[in-house]
């Protein structure tokens, strides 16, 4: 049970929150270590250089996208809110539509909360 309550929810942290981005912190560290042997630069003015002035076209633009919270990543994936969705969102390559099979798995479930919540009746 805790496995499975552990496996989810790093299942749902990296992939509908922006915690995946901490795992591009080594190519921040890398990039700072770029720009102290190119330039005498502190980590202050190297964050404010990259995270403070906006889209900043320079020479090294390609990597300086490749940092943390500079893009969003592509290709995440987001958990649906409705338990029967999850399999269809995880199952589904991103870029497909995952209106239907919501829809339908709603449909299954639709006649179900009624008949749970409503006392049993008397004969």
């Amino acid at each position: 049970m805790k496995i499975g309550a552990a496996v989810l929810l790093l299942l749902y942290v990296s992939t509908a929150t922006e915690l995946l981005q901490l795992a591009k912190l080594p190519i921040l560290v890398l990039h700072f270590l770029e720009h102290t042997q190119r330039e005498h630069i502190t980590l202050a003015d190297f964050l404010h250089e990259h995270y403070m002035q906006g889209d900043v076209y320079d020479a090294d633009r390609s990597r300086d996208l490749q940092l943390p919270f500079k893009v969003d990543i592509a290709g995440a994936w987001q958990l649906a809110v409705a338990p029967c969705c999850i399999e269809s969102v995880i199952l589904t390559p991103p870029g497909h539509s995952l209106l239907s099979p919501c829809l339908y798995c709603a449909s299954l479930l639709s006649g179900i909360a009624p008949r749970i919540w409503h006392p049993p009746a008397t004969a």
